[in-house]
């Protein structure tokens, strides 16, 4: 039973971790309670938002049996829903749910015998929804059942966070603009050089110009008279010397300004000033006293707001990205410092799991296209027939259940970025029409006679050597040179050092608070344990095994898994108490041994739930490659 419970704990993450980890939003949730009632072997899983006003319960995805029901709103009272939402523990009913709560009018039609459900809270301890599940059979009290009910839950919670984080900081963007743009006087945000950044429409009528554009990026100087600007240049020391906390101040007097007609014109005016991740920006208001520090205050407040929630949101979708000093990270990042402001094609390669697509994010978001939304293609997770139509496309009718027009990922990533991720397992028959799209900029949508033209900068990564893949006839050439513009390599964990400890801890503090579990430092044991091991699923693999660790720890105490504790015979060969610098031998060693434990526990099954990849958690094409690459076979023995 011990080894049953192992195993079902090792799929349930398995399944929140690969199951979810590409979705965010609706597909998220479908994904999470699909896999939920996979795991645990429940009728059906459902997870809602909750309305404490109405106190209603809008279900934002419900699996129930083999289907997901559409929509399933209804009120808390009477429901066994109810207590959860008041209390901060799981709500569990084994058994007789039907008479426990008769006035509850599903439970019947859905044939309910058992119930399970947990509150999901924001920071504040406010019920921002629930996580619930029932079964037509009795479900009794296992600690390993709660364990994973609370894992998926604490994920959907996650999720929960950050979309309440997106929906404030769009009503902030909002708020902000009817703001700025509703006001009747000029309003001009101005960088450290005095550069106008953004401008409202008032601006633009007052100065006599076309539109915003003749404004932005033109230097306030511009705009006003030789007078009029030595009075704004004077009133900015006293703004930088920050006297008495003061962030803004009147400019005394008039303001000369001159308008595109070259007539000029008196203004009261102030400047005010802020400074957001390091930046100093200018306000300036062209406006009465009282009005002017009426909207320079619910400015600023909203300015600072909406860049904390912007901040807020990226450690959630993020934690723990880029960490580490060693110096491949250091080199990676100075690389991202150097491309990011450009539309070059980058290349990323690495082994699975080492965060590619978290140098994708970080390269996208420091680029000129960040306020456009990323796209994401996983070329591995898609079938071949599948893949021509998610990138380019299709019309009504194009093939057998194209029942209604589809626009492309290419379509979807105009003027922003695509991510092309395990670009290496793309097949061959599309590689041609790929190079077409990335050299021509236009693309076909399958069955249609028209080209749609689209501004997309492409990233790309593999964990596959493509050079070889093309030597091998494997990938086009001509694609290859194509995509190798701007090569990153993102070193494997084994290689950055005491790095391995910084993520860790990283990872200690994000699971610790979804976990409800005291935060604990690393002592040298683990910390050593941490650093010996070869990490061959890298990132991925280590907060697997920090998660993991945290759920099954006691008394603040952190443990690691028997993984650390068995079989460290070949490891200490190879390994001292302070952690050495592995030869490229010495490395294949290590990973060859490590792929024939999880054959010959797997009996050479490679993919599937028991399979090999699925205990070394890498894709079953990967393992394959490897086994091929290393020459194993049935009759290779563990040294």
């Amino acid at each position: 039973m011990p080894n049953q419970n192992a195993a079902l704990s090792l799929l349930a993450l398995k399944k929140i971790v690969e199951g979810t980890s590409t979705f965010t939003g609706k597909e998220f949730f479908q994904m999470l309670v699909k896999n939920l009632a996979e795991t645990l072997d429940l009728h059906g899983v459902w997870v809602t938002e909750y309305d404490a006003k109405e106190n209603y319960l809008h279900s934002l995805a419900f699996w129930l049996k083999d289907d997901f029901v559409p929509k399933y709103d209804y009120c808390v009272i009477g429901t066994p829903c109810e207590p959860v939402i008041a209390s901060n523990d799981i709500f569990h009913v084994p058994e007789r749910v039907i008479e426990l709560f008769p006035n509850d009018p599903d439970l019947p039609p859905l044939g309910a015998v058992s119930y399970v459900g947990l509150a999901l809270k924001d920071e504040k301890g406010e019920v921002l929804g629930h996580l619930a599940a029932l079964d037509n059979k009795p479900v009794p009290e296992l600690p390993e059942f709660f364990a994973i009910f609370k894992l998926f839950a604490s994920r959907a919670e996650a999720e929960l966070r950050r979309l309440q984080y997106e929906r404030r900081l769009i009503e902030n963007e909002a708020k902000l603009s009817r703001l700025v743009n509703g006001a009747m006087n000029g309003i001009f945000e101005m960088d450290e050089k005095l550069n106008i950044t953004q401008v409202n429409p008032a601006a633009v009528k007052l100065f006599g110009v076309k539109n915003t554009d003749n404004l932005i990026g033109t230097s306030v100087k511009n705009l006003l008279s030789v007078k009029g600007f030595k009075k704004l240049l004077e009133i900015i020391p006293f703004l930088n010397e920050n006297v008495e906390n003061l962030t803004a101040l009147w400019i005394p007097g008039y303001v000369e300004c001159l308008k595109k007609s070259g007539e000029y014109f008196h203004a009261e005016a102030s400047l005010s000033k802020f400074v957001v991740h390091g930046e100093t920006f200018y306000v300036f208001f062209i406006a009465n006293v009282q009005d002017r520090l009426t909207a320079e205050q619910q400015v600023e407040k909203l300015q600072s707001e909406t860049a904390l929630l912007r901040e807020e949101i990226r450690v959630l979708q993020n934690p723990g990205a880029m960490v580490g000093n060693s110096p491949g990270i250091q080199k990676v990042c100075e690389l991202i410092r150097q491309v990011a402001p450009t539309d070059t094609t980058v290349l990323i390669t690495g082994e699975t799991g080492t965060g590619k697509e978290l140098l994708a994010r970080a390269i996208h978001e420091s680029s000129g296209r960040k306020d456009k939304t990323m796209i994401t293609v996983n070329c591995a997770a898609l079938p071949p027939e599948l893949i021509e139509s998610e990138l380019f496309g299709h019309i009504k009718g194009a093939f057998t259940g194209a029942l209604t027009s589809r626009e492309g990922r290419f379509v979807l990533a105009d003027q922003a970025t695509l991510f092309l991720d395990e670009i290496g397992e793309m097949p061959l028959s599309l590689q041609s029409k790929l190079l077409r799209v990335l050299q021509e900029g236009e693309v076909q949508p399958i069955g249609s006679s028209k080209t749609i033209k689209v501004d997309v900068r492409i990233i790309a990564a593999t964990n596959r050597d493509l050079s070889e893949e093309v030597r091998k006839g494997n990938f086009r050439e001509d694609l290859y040179y194509r995509l190798n513009v701007f090569p990153i390599h993102l070193p494997p964990l084994r290689e950055r050092g005491k790095d391995i400890i910084e993520i860790a801890e990283a990872f200690i503090a994000k699971h610790a608070r979804k976990l409800n579990k005291k935060v604990v430092h690393l002592d040298d044991i683990i910390q050593h344990q941490l650093l010996s091991y070869p990490w061959p699923g890298n990132i991925r693999e280590l907060q697997n095994i920090i998660e993991r660790a945290l759920i099954m720890s006691k008394d603040g105490k952190l443990e690691l898994p028997p993984l650390f504790n068995s079989n460290q015979s070949n490891i200490e060969k190879l390994s001292s108490i302070v952690p050495k610098i592995y030869t490229v031998e010495e490395l294949r060693i290590l990973e060859r041994q490590n792929i024939l434990r999880a054959l010959q526990l797997a009996n050479w099954k490679v993919s599937g739930a028991q399979g090999a990849a699925a205990l070394l958690d890498i894709p079953a094409t990967t393992l394959n490659s490897k086994i091929k690459a290393l020459g194993i076979t049935k009759n290779d023995e563990i040294q």
